[in-house]
């Protein structure tokens, strides 16, 4: 929860916090302290937790903000949740009830009823354990603990509103992973967020031991933790005027879109509340979105789902500076006053790549220092035609790379999505790696674009002619490598036919 002004959080150790930098934000200073919610508001969540136990999660979530309306909160007669069916599966989200303009609030929910890592650390069953913890880990170990108690729940009502698992990769097992991750990003980064979390569970795993008549093993072991992990992944927003995460009720039911035109969700410092905001006008009828840009790769790790044609997708590109380059020093120096050190990674997205990609690799690759100067990271500045023709067939051959990981081609793919018989994880793993070879697919394109003028130039004799006609041989060939298997294939079965005796069809 959220509230008065207090002495500062304490930092997480980083033998917790480390493994999950990924989504962990440090606490700030300046994060209200928690009030705990008072008896009436207890017995009122308990008695309306009992009388919906048994209702589907469409009206659960209506008689939530119903019952939110009658402790104070605002707005929520904007809102009604509705039953949308996906391609993998049904969910439930909320729509406008009226015509909205830009810039209404949608949804104020007060502090108190917004569960924080101080709800966790004031916890009495793991609140020791939770201060020892990362803020996602002491949440997880705070839903763990309600989740437990049932129907006596003072959040039951809350808590029914939330899923029991989620999607995300970090549940699959290692077959799975083999099968329909191979060549995405994904698969490392699941791979290793499962480990943090082994590794995480290996420091909990003590605390439980100690008091094995408190903690109940059939709640609180490695399964579950994982499981509740992921859920409050899903189900909690980062709050950026409180600087935490929060599990925000009703506003955990809200979609998510990366394309910057749904709602903003922050805390009010001034009205000490939770509120949902639209930054664009909605009609009555329409699903209320909250803005998220993250790439789909996070989205699926985090929240089980992604979304199509998500305009924040993105690949990261590695660059580096070339260790044994005699001016490797020397460049050093100039990208640390441009911000960037030796080693960097930039998002490329289906339409675009940043400039800076080409600044960073265009400087990689000088070996005059005089060209130094011409050096910028705020304009697409050309240092050379010698010097582009080489960045440009690096970004290729990095494209190539991945494309050549995958299993599958964007073709196969894409007809692997019209089958009627998938389950729910293979479409997601399908679609997203269609979204990720189209980023590979648009972007070696655009670096075509790039070479088109100058893979050529003019001789004495009038004919264009390659300068770089040696590298352009080396990476044809590269590009030529993943038709050889189907070639070879092709040639043996031309072969058996006979289609290569002299004599054959005469």
């Amino acid at each position: 929860m959220l509230g008065h002004q207090r002495p500062a959080l304490r930092q997480c150790s980083n033998s917790h916090s480390a493994p999950f930098s990924a989504w962990h934000k440090p606490r700030a200073n300046q994060l209200a302290q928690c009030r705990w919610h008072n008896g009436s508001r207890k017995v009122a969540a308990r008695a309306l937790a009992a009388r919906s136990s048994d209702v589907e999660l469409v009206a659960t979530v209506a008689h939530l903000l119903r019952w939110l309306q009658t402790y104070g909160a605002q707005q929520t007669s904007n809102l009604e949740p509705k039953r949308f069916r996906t391609n993998v599966g049904e969910r439930v989200g909320l729509i406008a009830c009226r015509d909205v303009q830009q810039g209404e609030v949608l949804l104020e929910v007060p502090e108190s009823f917004a569960v924080t890592a101080i709800d966790a650390e004031q916890h009495e069953l793991i609140g020791h354990i939770a201060k020892e913890c990362s803020e996602l880990v002491a949440m997880t170990l705070w839903l763990m603990a309600e989740r437990s108690k049932g129907s006596e729940s003072a959040w039951s009502l809350l808590l029914q509103t939330l899923p029991d698992s989620t999607a995300s990769p970090l549940l699959w097992e290692d077959q799975e992973w083999a099968e329909l991750l191979t060549g995405s990003p994904v698969l490392t980064e699941a791979r290793n967020r499962q480990s943090a979390l082994q590794q995480q569970w290996t420091q909990l795993v003590k605390h439980f031991q100690q008091d094995a008549d408190k903690y109940n093993q059939a709640v609180f072991n490695e399964a579950v933790f994982v499981r509740t992990f992921c859920v409050v992944l899903a189900s909690t927003s980062y709050l950026p005027s409180a600087q935490c995460f929060a599990i925000v009720p009703a506003a955990s039911c809200l979609g998510r879109t990366g394309n910057d035109n749904g709602c903003t969700l922050d805390y009010d410092t001034g009205r000490q509340t939770v509120m949902v905001v639209a930054t664009r006008p909605y009609r009555e009828g329409q699903e209320v979105l909250i803005n998220d840009g993250r790439p789909n790769g996070e989205l699926l790790l985090s929240t089980g789902t992604l979304q199509d044609a998500n305009m924040s997708d993105c690949l990261y590109f590695p660059a580096s500076l070339i260790a044994a380059d005699r001016y490797y020093s020397m460049k050093a120096q100039l990208l640390e006053s441009f911000g960037f050190g030796p080693e960097e990674r930039f998002p490329v997205y289906a339409d675009r790549f940043p400039i800076q990609l080409l600044s960073y690799l265009r400087l990689s690759r000088i070996q005059d220092p005089g060209q130094f100067a011409q050096v910028t990271f705020e304009q697409d500045v050309i240092i050379s035609q010698l010097n582009e023709y080489e960045v440009l067939q690096l970004l290729m051959g990095e494209c190539r790379e991945l494309l050549a990981r995958y299993k599958t081609s964007l073709e196969e793919d894409t007809k692997t999505l019209q089958r009627a018989d998938l389950t729910g994880r293979e479409r997601l793993a399908a679609r997203l790696r269609v979204a990720e070879k189209t980023i590979l697919g648009q972007t070696m394109d655009a670096v075509r674009r790039r070479l088109a003028p100058i893979r050529g130039i003019p001789t004495k004799s009038g004919r264009m002619t390659d300068p770089n006609a040696d590298i352009r041989e080396v990476f044809d060939f590269i590009e030529e490598l993943p038709k050889k298997p189907a070639q070879l294939i092709d040639n043996i079965k031309r072969w058996a036919k006979g289609e290569y005796d002299p004599d054959w069809n005469k």
